[in-house]
C-alpha cells in the first residue's frame, strides 16, 4: 500500500501553518526600522526614449520600494518550510516565487507576472554565466555515462576499491579524492559526485551520505584552496577593502593571514574525517545509512533524486574490458585543461594591462586566476570549465571508438542519453537562481543586516558577525552575495571600533574570517544554494533529503566553531585551543549519540 501524499496529511498542513504564523509573528514584532530604496533620477521628457518596456511598468506600476523589511524573508522561508513539511523542492520554490513577484511588484497580478517572467526567469535564462553552467552540467554528465559504458568507471571503481576495501574507507577515499582534485567548486562538485556514486553504491553508501561527503569538500574547501577561482574573488573583495580602510596588505596576504581562523572550514573537514573513520551516525543520517546497508535501498522510498540514475543503457556490455584509464585519462583532460586554461586566461589580461607573467611563479599564477575571475565574480572564467569538459569527452569518444569498444552510434546516443533526465534538476537549479534575485530584490540581505547593530563590547563583533553571515547567505542561498554586502559594512565598523593594530588586528582578522566562513555555511548547506542543488544532481540524491541530512551535521559544526573559535580565540585564547577541542567535542559526540552502522550479512 502507498503511503498517503504529504500533501494530503492534514497533520502536515496545521503543523506547516502554525510555524509559518510562528516565524512570521516572531519577525514582525523584531524592531527594525526599513529603508526606501534609493530612486533613479529620470528626466521626463526623455522617459519613454530611454527606458524599456519593462523598465517603464517597473517605474509606473510600484510604489517606492522598501529594503529591509520583515517581508523579505518570507519568499525563503516559505520555500524551506514547504520543502520540509511536504518534501516537494519544486513546490517550494513555485511557492515562495509567486510569494517574492507579489512583494516586489505589488498585487497586480498582469503586472506581476509580467515583470517576474522578465526579472526572475528571463534574466535567469539570458545570463550567460548560469547557461555555461548548464551546457557544462550537460557536457560532464554526457562525458561520465560515456565513461561509464566504456567500462572506464568500473575499471576506475576496482583500482580505488583496493585501497576502499570497507564502508568506512569507501567514505575516507571521497573526501581525499575531494580535496585532491579540487581547483573549482562548480566542477569539483560534478565531477566528483558523479564519479564516486560507483564505488559509494558497491559499499551501499547511501546516496545522501555521498552528497554530504561531496557537499563537504566542496564549498568549505573553496575557502581554503589557496590557487582556486573562489579564492581570487574573496582577495579582491578583501584588497579592496583594504585599500579603503589604508590598511596596507594585499588581498591574498589578508587572506594567507586568515587560513588559521577559517574556522568553519577546517573544521568541517575534521568533522567529515572523525564521522567516516568512526563509522558512527546520528539523527536522520543515521536512519539514511542503517537503510542502506541493511536493506540496499541507497534512497529513501518516497525520495525524487536528482540527476542521473543508473541504468542499463550506461552499464558496460560483459564483453568490455575494464580499464581505468579510459576514465582517468578523460577525466585528467578535463581537470588539466580548466587549470591550463585559467592561467592562459589570467596571463593574458595581466598582458594586456601590462603585467608580466612567468610560469615558474607561483604568485603570478595566484594574480593571473584572480585576473581569470574578473571583478568578482568568475563569469570571465565559466566558459573554461565548458571548454575543459569538450575536451575531455572528445578524449573520450576517441578511446572509446579507437579502441572498438562502442560503434559511433552507440557511443553518440549513450553520450546523449541522460540529457532529457536532467530537466526537472536544471529547472530546481534555475528557480534557485531565481530566489537569489527575488532575496536582492527585497533586500533580504539588509533586513538581516540591521539586526547587527553597532552597540556590542569589541570581542562579540567575530561571532555576531559569524551568525549574521550564516543566516544572510542561508535566506539568501549565495555566499558571494554575503561577502560582497558584508565585507565593506562589518569591516569598516571593526575598524573604526579599533579592531585593527598594526602589532596585533586578531579582532580585525577574525571578524574577516568570520564574514568569509558564515557566507560558505549558507553555500554549503542552503536549500536554495546552486552548490547545494548541485550536489544533489551530481550524486542523484533526493535534493530534500540531502539538506535534512546534512543540516544537523552542518549546525553542530558552525556551534563549535563559533564556540572554541571565534568566540573563544577573540577572549585571548590561544588559536590551537580550536584544534584541540573541536576534534575532542565531535569525538565525544559521535561517541556518545552516535550509533554504528549494522551491516547486512
Amino acid at each position: 500500500m502507498k503511503p498517503t501524499p504529504y500533501w494530503k496529511r492534514s497533520e502536515r498542513w496545521l503543523a506547516f501553518f502554525l510555524t509559518l504564523l510562528g516565524v512570521c509573528s516572531f519577525l514582525a514584532m523584531v524592531p527594525v526600522t526599513p529603508e526606501l530604496a534609493p530612486q533613479e533620477e529620470i528626466e521626463e521628457e526623455s522617459f519613454t526614449e530611454s527606458r524599456g518596456f519593462f523598465d517603464q511598468l517597473r517605474e509606473g506600476s510600484r510604489a517606492p520600494r522598501v529594503l529591509g523589511h520583515w517581508t523579505s524573508l518570507a519568499p525563503p522561508t516559505l520555500a524551506l518550510l514547504i520543502a520540509l513539511y511536504f518534501r516537494s523542492m519544486v513546490f517550494a520554490l513555485l511557492t515562495a516565487s509567486v510569494a517574492g513577484a507579489f512583494l516586489s511588484f505589488g498585487l497586480n497580478p498582469l503586472v506581476v507576472l509580467s515583470l517576474a517572467l522578465h526579472d526572475f526567469i528571463w534574466e535567469t535564462l539570458s545570463s550567460f554565466f548560469n547557461l555555461y553552467i548548464i551546457l557544462f552540467l550537460f557536457t560532464l554528465v554526457g562525458l561520465v555515462h560515456l565513461i561509464s559504458r566504456n567500462g572506464g568507471l568500473a575499471g576506475l571503481v576496482t583500482v580505488l576499491g583496493k585501497l576502499a576495501t570497507s564502508r568506512r574507507r569507501a567514505q575516507i577515499s571521497v573526501g581525499v579524492s575531494g580535496l585532491a582534485i579540487f581547483f573549482d567548486y562548480y566542477s569539483n562538485t560534478v565531477i566528483l559526485g558523479n564519479t564516486m556514486r560507483r564505488l559509494s553504491d558497491k559499499w551501499r553508501i547511501s546516496r545522501e551520505k555521498l552528497a554530504y561527503l561531496v557537499d563537504s569538500t566542496t564549498a568549505p574547501v573553496a575557502g581554503l584552496a589557496v590557487l582556486s577561482t573562489w579564492i581570487a574573488a574573496e582577495a579582491m573583495l578583501l584588497g579592496s577593502e583594504a585599500e579603503n580602510l589604508g590598511i596596507e596588505l594585499s588581498g591574498y596576504s589578508i587572506f594567507i593571514e586568515l587560513l588559521p581562523m577559517r574556522f568553519y572550514c577546517l573544521g568541517t573537514l575534521i568533522f567529515l574525517f572523525i564521522n567516516a573513520g568512526m563509522g558512527r551516525e546520528f539523527g536522520s543520517m543515521y536512519q539514511a545509512e542503517t537503510r542502506a546497508s541493511m536493506e540496499g535501498k541507497l534512497l529513501p522510498d518516497e525520495g525524487e533524486p536528482l540527476g542521473i540514475q543508473s541504468a542499463s543503457s550506461t552499464e558496460p556490455k560483459e564483453e568490455i574490458p575494464r580499464r581505468a584509464l579510459n576514465a582517468i585519462i578523460p577525466l585528467a583532460i578535463v581537470i588539466t585543461g580548466i587549470v591550463v586554461g585559467i592561467l592562459l586566461l589570467g596571463s593574458f589580461r595581466m598582458g594586456v594591462s601590462g603585467e608580466s607573467f612567468s610560469w615558474t611563479d607561483f604568485g603570478d599564477w595566484r594574480a593571473a586566476f584572480g585576473k581569470a575571475v574578473g571583478d568578482t565574480d568568475s563569469a570571465g572564467a565559466v566558459p573554461i570549465l565548458l571548454a575543459a569538459s569538450l575536451l575531455g569527452s572528445v578524449a573520450a569518444f576517441g578511446l572509446t571508438i579507437g579502441q572498438r569498444l562502442l560503434s559511433v552510434k552507440e557511443a553518440v546516443q549513450t553520450y546523449v542519453s541522460g540529457m532529457p533526465t536532467m530537466w526537472m534538476a536544471i529547472f530546481i537549479l534555475l528557480m534557485a537562481w531565481s530566489m537569489q534575485q527575488i532575496c536582492q530584490n527585497l533586500g533580504t540581505a539588509q533586513y538581516l543586516i540591521d539586526l547587527l547593530g553597532d552597540r556590542m563590547p569589541i570581542w562579540t563583533l567575530p561571532i555576531f558577525t559569524f551568525g549574521v553571515a550564516a543566516m544572510m547567505s542561508f535566506a539568501t542561498g549565495t555566499s558571494r552575495g554575503a561577502m560582497g554586502i558584508l565585507i565593506p559594512i562589518i569591516l569598516p565598523l571593526a575598524h573604526g571600533l579599533g579592531a585593527f593594530d598594526e602589532s596585533d588586528g586578531l579582532i580585525f582578522f577574525l571578524t574577516a574570517a568570520a564574514i568569509l566562513d558564515g557566507a560558505i555555511f549558507g553555500d554549503h548547506c542552503s536549500p536554495i544554494s546552486d552548490t547545494t542543488v548541485l550536489t544533489s544532481i551530481s550524486t542523484g540524491c533526493d535534493h530534500i533529503a540531502h539538506v535534512k541530512t546534512q543540516l544537523p551535521y552542518a549546525f553542530l559544526t558552525m556551534t563549535f566553531s563559533g564556540l572554541f573559535g571565534y568566540l573563544a580565540v577573540a577572549q585571548k585564547f590561544p588559536i590551537w585551543v580550536f584544534y584541540l577541542l573541536f576534534p575532542i567535542s565531535v569525538y565525544a559526540v559521535f561517541k556518545t549519540f552516535g550509533r554504528p552502522i549494522p551491516e547486512s550479512d
